[in-house]
């Protein structure tokens, strides 16, 4: 059997959760979830989605959450990364390294954001080290449950696009981590 050449679709983050919505349910069972560090947290919206097809279905997605917020106390526009997931029994077939590097020369075209910012698990470090993102260890701030304070749940890594990144300072999401 032929497998497809990829296909890559920029979508409304609202829009596109049904379509994506089974793949999360897959990989992150509410069951699963209840006994995890993620269970409570509140998490942002996608703004927009990369998704990537093959054989008109979907294998991999990434979100993109753009905001403002501060570096060191100076505001920022920034690029959010998350939700990148990878239908389950697709995984190790390249569709999740192939979504993100779509998903960075998009914001690298755009032009419009300073650096693009991910949050990832410990074994995931190294696939997004690959792909020329960078730790940071500053202080990360984020919005939960209304009040601003430290995050420290994930790595914090970072990718520069207009401006070059550091590994250290501090990092204000003024909202929600995605």
């Amino acid at each position: 059997m032929t497998v497809s050449a990829p296909v890559f679709l920029v979508k409304d983050g609202a829009l596109s959760w049904p379509e994506i919505a089974p793949m999360r349910e897959k990989i992150y069972p509410p069951e699963k979830l209840i006994n995890t560090p993620m269970h409570g947290i509140e998490w942002a919206h996608a703004e927009r989605r990369v998704l990537l097809y093959v054989d008109n279905a979907i294998r991999a997605v990434a979100g993109i959450y753009e905001r403002q917020i501060l570096r060191d106390g100076q505001p920022i526009h920034v690029a959010g990364i998350g939700g990148v997931m990878t239908e389950p029994e697709f995984q190790g077939k390249g569709y999740g390294k192939q979504v993100m590097l779509y998903l960075m020369e998009l914001l690298r075209a755009e032009n419009r954001c300073a650096f693009g910012l991910l949050f990832c698990e410990d074994h995931n470090v190294a696939f997004y080290s690959k792909l020329g993102w960078t730790m940071f260890e500053g202080e990360m701030l984020v919005e939960q449950h209304g009040k601003t304070g430290p995050f420290a749940f994930r790595n914090v890594m970072l990718l520069p696009l207009i401006e070059p990144t550091t590994s250290d300072g501090k990092l204000d999401l003024c909202g929600l981590p995605w």
